[in-house]
C-alpha cells in the first residue's frame, strides 16, 4: 500500500488527537471521580455533624453513654440520614426511595467511639484510623465522642453510582463526537496545506513534459509560497534555455551550412571540369576548410567553458607580461595592414592575480584579433592598462569603422555579427566576444563594450586584483 503525504500526515494529526483526547478523557475522568468522591465525603461530614448534635444530649457525667442503647443509637442515624434525602425536594420519587433503600447500609457504615477511639457499640470491626472520617461530639466545650464512618475512596451507593455511570457515558458520547470532528478538521487541515504541494506536483509533470510555460499561483507568504515562486521562476528559466538552445541550433547549423555551401560548390566544379585544379582555387577551398576548423574549434571551446572544464584559477599570472607578449605577437601584422599599435601598459609593479594563463592569452589573442580584423587599414589600435581601486582595468579599442548603439548590447551573443556578409568575408565564427565574456567571468570580472574615442569599437575589463606584488 502507497501511503502519500496526505495519508502520512491525515494519519499523524488523527494520531495525535487520538492520544489527546484519551489523555484529557483519563485526566477528566479522574479528576470528576475524586471530585465527586470529596463531595461524598464533605456530604457524609455534614451528616457527621449532625449525628454528633443529636447524640449530644445522651451524654451525662455521671453515666456518660449508658442512657444511650444501640436502636436509640439506630433511630438518631435513620432520622438524620431521611431527613437529608427529603430536604432534596428536586430528586424523583424513584431515586428517592432507592435512597431510603440505602439507609441501612449507612447506618452500618457510621459508629460511635469513645475518647480513645474504641467502638462503643460493637457493630464491626472498626476501621483503620487513616481512613476514618470523624466528627467530634462536645460536652460544655470538651470533646466526649466521636462520630466516624470509613472515607469514601469509590463511589458506592447506588444513586452515586448511577449518576457517576451517566456522567461517563455522556463523555463518552463527547470524547465519541470530538474524534469524528477531528477527523473532520484533520481531513480538511492537511488537504488545505497539501494543497500547493498537489499544484506543484501537476506542475512537475506538465514541466516534465515539455511544457515549461507552466506558472503556479502563489498565495500567501509561507515556506509553500516561496516554494511556488522558485518553481515559477525555475520554469522561466527553463523557458528561456529552451528558446536559446533552439536559436542556437539554428544559427550554429546556419554557421555551419555557409562554408559546407561553398566547399561543395567549388568541389563539384572541380569535379565536373567547370574549373581546373588550379593553385588559387585549392587555396579558396582550403580557405574555407580554415573557417570551418575555426568555427568548430570555437564551439569546442565555448562548450568547454560553459562546463566549467577549461579553467584552472590556482595559478598566479601576471596580466602585464601576458599582454605585452600578445601585443608584441600582433604588432608585425598591424604594421602589415599600416595600423598604429599604442600601448599604455608599462606599470611601475608587477600586476598579479589568481587565475588561467592559457585562458587570458586566449581572452587577448581574440580581443586584438577582432579589433584587427574589424580595423580599415591605416586606422589605430590602443591598448591601455591601469590599476583603479583594487580593479586592474584594460581597455582595447580601435578606430572605425564603428557600431550601431543597438548593436552594442548584443556584442557578447553567440554567433551575433554586426555585419553578416562582411563577418563572413574576414572570417569571423561570431563567437570570439562570447569566449571572452565566459573567460573574464570565470576571473570573476567584467567586460563591457561602448564607442572608443578613435571611432570605432572600445572592450573594458575589470579583474579584481587581491594583491599587488612590488
Amino acid at each position: 500500500m502507497r501511503f502519500t503525504l496526505f495519508k502520512k500526515m491525515l494519519i499523524s494529526l488523527l494520531f495525535i488527537s487520538f492520544l489527546m483526547i484519551l489523555g484529557m478523557a483519563w485526566l477528566i475522568n479522574s479528576s470528576f471521580q475524586r471530585g465527586l468522591q470529596d463531595y461524598l465525603n464533605q456530604s457524609e461530614e455534614e451528616k457527621l455533624k449532625l449525628i454528633a448534635e443529636q447524640i449530644a444530649p445522651y451524654y451525662s457525667e455521671r453515666s456518660e453513654w449508658q442512657s444511650l442503647d444501640i436502636e436509640q443509637w439506630k433511630f438518631v442515624l435513620a432520622q438524620v440520614f431521611i431527613q437529608s434525602i427529603k430536604n432534596k425536594k428536586e430528586m424523583k420519587q424513584a431515586a428517592l426511595k432507592h435512597a431510603k433503600r440505602g439507609i441501612k447500609h449507612n447506618i452500618k457504615r457510621v459508629d460511635l467511639l469513645d475518647r480513645n477511639f474504641n467502638p462503643i457499640f460493637q457493630s464491626g470491626k472498626p476501621h483503620p484510623i487513616n481512613q476514618q472520617l470523624r466528627i467530634p461530639v462536645k460536652y460544655q466545650g470538651e470533646t466526649i465522642a466521636w462520630v466516624s464512618t470509613k472515607k469514601r475512596s469509590a463511589i458506592s451507593g447506588g444513586l452515586e453510582k448511577n449518576f457517576y455511570h451517566q456522567q461517563q457515558r455522556n463523555f463518552m458520547w463527547i470524547v465519541l463526537w470530538v474524534t469524528l470532528l477531528s477527523f473532520v478538521l484533520a481531513w480538511f487541515l492537511v488537504r488545505h496545506l497539501l494543497t500547493p504541494l498537489k499544484r506543484l506536483e501537476n506542475a512537475a509533470n506538465s514541466l516534465q513534459q515539455g511544457d515549461y510555460t507552466t506558472q503556479i499561483e502563489v498565495e500567501g507568504e509561507d515556506e509553500l509560497a516561496n516554494l511556488s515562486e522558485r518553481f515559477n521562476e525555475l520554469s522561466l528559466s527553463l523557458q528561456r534555455q529552451k528558446e536559446n538552445r533552439e536559436q542556437w541550433l539554428s544559427d550554429i547549423s546556419h554557421e555551419l551550412r555557409t562554408p559546407i555551401s561553398v566547399l561543395r560548390s567549388e568541389i563539384e566544379a572541380l569535379q565536373d571540369g567547370i574549373r581546373q585544379p588550379e593553385p588559387r582555387y585549392i587555396d579558396s577551398l582550403h580557405s574555407q576548410v580554415q573557417n570551418l576548423s575555426q568555427l568548430v574549434n570555437d564551439l569546442y571551446q565555448l562548450s568547454l567553458s560553459d562546463a566549467g572544464l577549461q579553467f584552472d584559477l590556482s595559478e598566479r599570472i601576471d596580466v602585464q607580461k601576458i599582454l605585452a607578449m600578445s601585443c608584441s605577437q600582433y604588432l608585425i601584422r598591424c604594421q602589415e595592414r599600416e595600423i598604429q599599435l599604442d600601448t599604455f601598459i608599462d606599470l611601475k609593479e608587477a600586476t598579479h592575480i589568481m587565475g588561467d594563463q592559457q585562458s587570458l592569452i586566449q581572452l587577448f589573442s581574440n580581443l586584438l584579433e577582432n579589433s584587427l580584423r574589424y580595423t580599415d587599414a591605416a586606422g589605430k589600435l590602443r591598448v591601455e592598462l591601469k590599476v583603479k581601486n583594487d580593479q586592474l582595468k584594460i581597455c582595447i579599442e580601435d578606430s572605425m569603422p564603428g557600431v550601431p548603439d543597438n548593436a552594442l548590447p548584443k556584442l557578447f551573443e553567440r554567433l551575433y555579427r554586426v555585419d553578416e556578409s562582411r563577418s563572413r568575408l574576414s572570417g569571423g565564427s561570431g563567437l570570439g566576444l562570447t569566449i571572452c565574456e565566459t573567460i573574464v567571468h570565470a576571473h570573476q570580472g567584467k567586460i563591457s563594450a561602448s564607442h572608443s574615442p578613435l571611432g570605432g569599437l572600445a572592450i573594458t575589463i575589470n579583474l579584481p586584483l587581491p594583491s599587488v606584488s612590488k
